[in-house]
Order: C-alpha cells, then sequence, then structure tokens
C-alpha cells in the first residue's frame, strides 16, 4: 500500500483545509495518508520567528504583504531552497520515518524543504504541490517538483508559459470534501433566526482581519434581517464587536462546520479567499466582496469577477445586500454559470491525477 505525506501550514485555515481535503479522498482510494504541519514538524526557532512575523504583516500591514507578494519575492525567489537547507534536519527525520511514496505540499514554507532534499537526493521519492487559489504566483513553482495539482486551466497555460511540462500539471478543481447534511430549521434554531428572517454572513478568514467595522454598522439597518459575523481567531475584534451590542448581529469565533452557516445564508459578505469562496458556490450562495487582502485575494478577485462569479461591493454595501435579497437574481445567475462547476473538486480528478503521478514516467 502507497503511502502520501500532506504537508501544510496553519498560517490561514485555507492550507490546511486543502490539504485535509486531499487526504480524504486519497485515503478512499486505498493510499496511506499522513498529514503535518511544517511549522510543527520543523520545531526550529526560525520556522516560529518566520510565521509569527506573516501573521503580524497581514493582520496589521497588510500593504507590506501586498507590495511582497507582487514585487518583494523576487529578491528571495534565486534562494528560497538555499534558505531552506539551514532547516531541513526535524522534516528529513520525520520524512525517514514514515517513508512515503509521495509527499503533497499545500504551501510554499513546505514546498521549499522538500525542494531541498529532493535537490540533496535526501528524499528520492514523488513531490507534488497543490495550489488553493484561483491564480498563479511564480512563488509557488519549483523545478524539483515532480507535479502539480491546479485549480484552474488557466493555471495550467500559465505554467506551460513557464516552460513547464504539461504532463506534469492535472487541473482538479478547488478539492472539497463531500457536502454535509444540514438540517436548516435546527441551526436556525440554534442561532435564535426566526423562520421568516434573511441571513447576511459575514466572513473575516481564520484572522479575522480586513472587514470595515462601519461597514457592520451599515448592514444593521436592514429590515428583518440577521447579521452572522464570523471572527475567526481575531479575539479583539470579538471583544469590540461584542462590545457594541448591535441588537440583529449573531457574533461567533472560529466556527465549524462553516457548511451550517453557508447553508441557511441568503448572502455571503466576504474575501475572496479560494476555500471559503468554492464552499459558498458549491451552495450557490452569492459572494459580494466588499473587501479583499492585498496580494493573493486582489488577483482571486479579478479572475472571480471576469468569470462573472462574484459580485463586488458597489458605493453602498446595504444597497447591494437589499437587492439581493429581494431579487435573488445573481444566485439564481450562479446556479447556471458554468465556470462555477470548473472549480469545485469532486476527488475523482484528484484521485486520477495523483494515479497517473505515480505511474509517469519522471
Amino acid at each position: 500500500m502507497q503511502k502520501i505525506l500532506i504537508l501544510h501550514t496553519s498560517v490561514g485555515l485555507g492550507h490546511k483545509s486543502i490539504a485535509e481535503n486531499i487526504g480524504f479522498y486519497l485515503e478512499l482510494a486505498g493510499y496511506t495518508v499522513r498529514l503535518a504541519d511544517i511549522g510543527s514538524v520543523q520545531k526550529g526557532r526560525f520556522e516560529k520567528v518566520v510565521v509569527e512575523v506573516h501573521r503580524f504583516i497581514n493582520k496589521n500591514l497588510p500593504f507590506v504583504w501586498g507590495w511582497l507578494y507582487r514585487w518583494g519575492h523576487y529578491a528571495v525567489l534565486p534562494f528560497r531552497v538555499f534558505i531552506a537547507g539551514f532547516n531541513y534536519k526535524f522534516a528529513k527525520s520525520y520524512i525517514d520515518d514514515f517513508r512515503p511514496d509521495v509527499i503533497i505540499t499545500t504551501q510554499t514554507t513546505a514546498s521549499a524543504v522538500v525542494a531541498y532534499l529532493k535537490k540533496q537526493k535526501l528524499y528520492k521519492g514523488l513531490f507534488g504541490i497543490a495550489f488553493s487559489d484561483f491564480h498563479l504566483h511564480k512563488y509557488w513553482l519549483y523545478g524539483e517538483a515532480d507535479f502539480y495539482l491546479a485549480n484552474t486551466e488557466e493555471q495550467k497555460q500559465e505554467m506551460a508559459a513557464q516552460k513547464i511540462s504539461a504532463d506534469k500539471i492535472f487541473v482538479c478543481g478547488i478539492t472539497l470534501k463531500p457536502q454535509a447534511k444540514v438540517d436548516t430549521a435546527s441551526v436556525k434554531q440554534k442561532l435564535g433566526i426566526r423562520f421568516e428572517e434573511k441571513v447576511v454572513l459575514v466572513g473575516t478568514g481564520s484572522l479575522g482581519v480586513g472587514f470595515r467595522e462601519g461597514g457592520l454598522e451599515e448592514l444593521t439597518k436592514l429590515e428583518n434581517t440577521k447579521i452572522i459575523f464570523v471572527c475567526g481567531k481575531n479575539e479583539e475584534l470579538y471583544k469590540k464587536i461584542k462590545g457594541l451590542n448591535y441588537r440583529n448581529v449573531i457574533l461567533l469565533g472560529f466556527y465549524q462546520p462553516m457548511d451550517e452557516l453557508y447553508s441557511i445564508a441568503n448572502i455571503f459578505v466576504g474575501k475572496p479567499g479560494g476555500l471559503s469562496t468554492a464552499e459558498s458556490f458549491r451552495l450557490n450562495l452569492p459572494l459580494i466582496v466588499s473587501f479583499t487582502l492585498p496580494g493573493q485575494e486582489e488577483k482571486n478577485l479579478k479572475f472571480l469577477y471576469d468569470k462573472n462569479l462574484v459580485l463586488t461591493r458597489t458605493k453602498n454595501l446595504v444597497l447591494a445586500v437589499k437587492q439581493e435579497l429581494k431579487t435573488g437574481s445573481f444566485r439564481e445567475s450562479l446556479k447556471n454559470n458554468p465556470e462555477k462547476v470548473k472549480l469545485l473538486g469532486n476527488g475523482a480528478e484528484l484521485i486520477l491525477a495523483v494515479n497517473r503521478a505515480l505511474t509517469r514516467p519522471v
């Protein structure tokens, strides 16, 4: 029985969730699968500092992250595998203990470590990279990778333009676990929402950053509507919103399963993260993008907007929400949008891709 190790990070929930979703289907296919957070595996002080700096910049200086994402990475690009060589021994020990036939990474920190091990011939199995966004960034690409699990045909075309062989690229869509059955009446009752009330879901991502608080005040003016505001892991934001005592706001921290909230919502106001966007599309839930973090979310937004898959915030957020609550026109358009289906991976394409990667000549 072949073994697959999936390495992720926990900075931002998306990379970890994508890893879990991929692992779910590969286990069903009969592989022995192990998931691991590269930050926990590495154990070094250097890794912890990098993680904390990343979190601080995203939360407090998002414009800095935007600049790094667009331009700053070019200075590091030629040296990232070399840099990974300063802190690889714990990862090598972990890999040697499990002895996987394949390693799949879902974030570039893990990718750099595995690329170093491949380059030094310290790991001789297959190395695959999975994406969690809709666009392509050069920093995700490594010459040592044997295959890529892409989400869109556009990513494949861009990689081909970078001289990456087409037979190394498998377009699978964003892999989602099977949709859970949700008793919407029970969920509404649990949250104190009356049957006749509309529901606006506001998501701020796992870090709970980016949403303008004035936007929440605007939404509280909606009649016969409950606002579910999800703060993620941002305890400071949770306390701040709680202190405002809005009568029609249901305040939540980190919440799972999110399918419960997507199922009862009429509109989703949030950010264009790859995973949350795909999860909302599956339920034909209209997404109004009211804010983006600089960098990957800006590129995701352009991709989705060009395919008429999201609404962007107009001059008046309440007006945009009111219109969709009244007409439901965008939800109807999502049901019939063929571009939506292309983005949603059901696991079959993923299993086929990994099977092919294992049998193709390297």
